[in-house]
């Protein structure tokens, strides 16, 4: 029985000025200079040390996940994590780092830094990724900078383990209170429903170009795309938002965004056939049953083995051709797609099933 997760997010929360990262680091250092190692609420935390330093609305992109409502909420990135009490706040690893690249004077690598943990863990920033991935929504000018086509309250709906991103996989078990002991239930979704909720009806996103800002100054952004280094392009929890170009993994999630709708289903068949065009093998799959069987074998091993994390799938309509391993509750699916397709794929070259 599935059982259901909610989680809350607090509306987007960045430096208030787009061209000014380090302020954030600079209130950091701060914090990290105090007498007190713990701090209270956002708003005291700020009244108390920040006032001179970020804007008021800055500071809660600080912090993490606040344990103390009932469902708990995503605040922000998490530099601040909240204590295993719950009661206050303190310095998280990450900040600690970010902080020893910042002292030793590199401003490049500690915006790199900075941008690396914006990736996995704000959760705002994902979405808005995932969707400019998917088509559905657009970059149109830095001041007002994403234009949507759908409503807040479907903004998360099929891509909820996505845009978590490094919330599944960090050390938290706040979200499994009732099995403390595996937090990779959450990734694999295993017995679990993930329901992202906010508590706001209009959500303005405008800053999120803050960290627009950022990732352009680092040539990340491209055409409303995030392109990444390659090294930071493979690694699992980046590999959905920028996956490596012309691989096997970012050839089927380019299809997969092709047919997907504004949920982010998309259909499987079509899928396959145009990722089969890619890969210039759709010619030798043609004939009899073997597009067929390529499909089911490729995708069993791909999601026995983790390269592909299936999240959801629907029955859709006849256009939508066959479902997942034939089943017609299957036709329309939801999934990420991990790096470790990418040796997987050449074991399932069409000669073996002439």
């Amino acid at each position: 029985m599935n059982k259901k997760i909610s989680i809350m997010l607090a509306p987007p929360s960045f430096w208030s000025e787009p061209r000014d990262p380090e302020a954030w680091l600079r209130a950091l250092a701060i914090l990290a200079k105090s007498e007190k190692t713990t701090f209270s609420g956002y708003w005291s935390t700020w009244e108390q040390y920040l006032t001179k330093t970020i804007s008021r609305r800055s500071t809660p992109g600080l912090f993490g996940l606040d344990t103390t409502t009932k469902p708990g909420k995503i605040l922000g990135v998490g530099l601040l994590e909240s204590t295993p009490d719950g009661k206050s706040w303190q310095l998280s690893e990450e900040a600690q780092l970010l902080l020893t690249i910042w002292r030793e004077n590199d401003p490049q690598k500690t915006l790199e830094a900075l941008a690396v943990h914006l990736l996995k863990k704000s959760v705002w920033l994902r979405l808005l990724l995932l969707h400019l991935a998917a088509g559905d929504w657009q970059i149109s000018h830095w001041q007002q900078p994403i234009k949507v086509h759908s409503r807040p309250a479907t903004w998360t709906e099929g891509r909820e383990n996505a845009c978590l991103g490094a919330w599944m996989t960090s050390n938290s078990t706040f979200f499994f209170p009732e099995n403390k002991s595996n937090t990779t239930a959450f990734k694999s979704q295993k017995g679990h429903n993930i329901i992202i909720g906010t508590e706001h009806k209009l959500i303005s996103l405008a800053p999120l170009k803050a960290s627009l800002y950022l990732l352009d100054s680092l040539e990340w952004l491209r055409n409303g795309q995030l392109i990444l280094p390659l090294h930071l392009a493979q690694e699992p929890d980046l590999a959905i938002l920028s996956p490596v170009p012309g691989s096997p993994s970012a050839q089927l999630q380019t299809a997969t965004s092709t047919h997907a709708d504004m949920r982010g289903f998309s259909p499987v068949e079509p899928v396959m056939r145009t990722f089969a065009q890619y890969t210039a093998i759709a010619s030798t799959l043609e004939t009899a049953n073997r597009f067929e069987k390529w499909m089911d074998e490729l995708l069993g091993a791909a999601l026995k083995k983790g390269a592909i994390e299936l999240h959801a799938a629907e029955p859709g309509q006849a256009r939508h051709g066959r479902g997942l391993f034939g089943d017609r509750q299957c036709k329309l699916i939801n999934w990420s797609i991990h790096p470790e397709f990418d040796a997987l794929f050449p074991a399932f070259k069409p000669v073996n099933y002439e």
